[in-house]
């Protein structure tokens, strides 16, 4: 009888015992489904709360994507998906702030320069469209459009992360000229964010 008592307990609590989130890397869809999360969110805390910028660098799935979607889901919702979590009782800052989220594994330049180029106009103009820039196709580049609108933005309104920054750059590493014009145009990109750093709350890229 006690045996069956204690073989029923067990059952139990594998029935009711969280899934492992493999392959998940969206933090609130963690969340949603009750998935298991080991509690770094006091480490996000000190980094999120104060102003700054951040860089990255592990191996693929060391968990960089889930971190940019934590930081993603804190400025922009504040505390909605952290209810239980160490920063709960640490966050209190109430104001949410404008997220811009580029993921560069979508912007590939192993199909040559002009699909690179695209990619990652496409990107820029999508992404940032979301917080209320607005490119002018007949107007000057894209870069310099969205440098005037920063310009314009209220300080520390914004935040921005780069996951997996360096995926243009490893698509080619065979391709020597490739990869100094790709890394030219990065370069340009990054150059927007530094001189416009008075519109930017909080900065995290992350590469391998």
């Amino acid at each position: 009888m006690e045996k069956a008592s204690v073989n029923g307990l067990e059952q139990m609590m594998i029935e009711k015992s969280k899934k492992l989130p493999l392959g998940t890397s969206d933090f609130t869809a963690l969340r949603l489904s009750d998935e298991i999360y080991v509690d770094k969110t006091a480490m996000v805390y000190d980094l999120a709360s104060v102003r700054g910028k951040y860089f990255l660098a592990r191996p693929r799935r060391f968990g960089k994507s889930l971190l940019i979607s934590t930081f993603e889901s804190l400025f922009k919702y504040g505390l909605r998906d952290f209810q239980g979590l160490a920063i709960e009782k640490l966050w209190k800052e109430e104001e949410t702030y404008n997220v811009v989220r580029l993921d560069f594994s979508e912007v590939k330049s192993s199909l040559g320069l002009e699909k690179f180029r695209e990619d990652l106009r496409d990107r820029v103009i999508d992404n940032f469209f979301q917080v209320g820039f607005r490119y002018n196709p007949i107007s000057t580049s894209v870069f310099s459009q969205l440098s005037a609108w920063m310009k314009k933005q209220p300080a520390n309104s914004l935040v921005v992360l780069i996951d997996e920054y360096d995926a243009p750059l490893t698509s080619c590493l065979n391709d020597a000229k490739l990869f100094e014009t790709v890394r030219s145009v990065l370069s340009e990109f990054y150059a927007i964010l530094k001189s416009n750093d008075a519109a930017l709350r909080f900065v995290f890229i992350t590469g391998i």
